[in-house]
């Protein structure tokens, strides 16, 4: 397995209903490495802050629903570790995907 910290962070985007994105950060836990797809196999441990666009009130995009994320298990691209902010739909949240994003 690749060389990463046992902890790191990870930071996503969801676009809300107005149109802004709410960003979520969250500590994680590394478990995991996918050399042949460069992911990352991570829990996420705790919700470190979210940024809300003022004005913007999505009932889906809380604190409260993305705090319900932790201890969920993801997959998430190497690059991940490193600052990228990783671009979601809302579905990922809703569990309206076919493979669910979180775990």
């Amino acid at each position: 397995m690749e060389a990463f910290p046992e902890t790191v962070e990870i930071q996503f985007a969801w676009r809300s209903v107005q149109g802004p994105q709410v960003t979520a950060r969250f500590q994680a836990q590394v478990e995991g490495y996918e050399p042949d797809a460069r992911q990352v196999h991570c829990r996420l441990l705790t919700l470190l802050e979210v940024r809300t666009p003022p004005g913007v009130a999505d009932p889906l995009l809380t604190a409260e629903r993305l705090r319900a994320l932790e201890g969920k298990r993801v997959r998430v691209p190497e690059e991940a570790l490193y600052g990228l902010i990783l671009p979601l739909k809302r579905e990922t949240l809703t569990g309206g995907l076919r493979i669910p994003y979180f775990r």
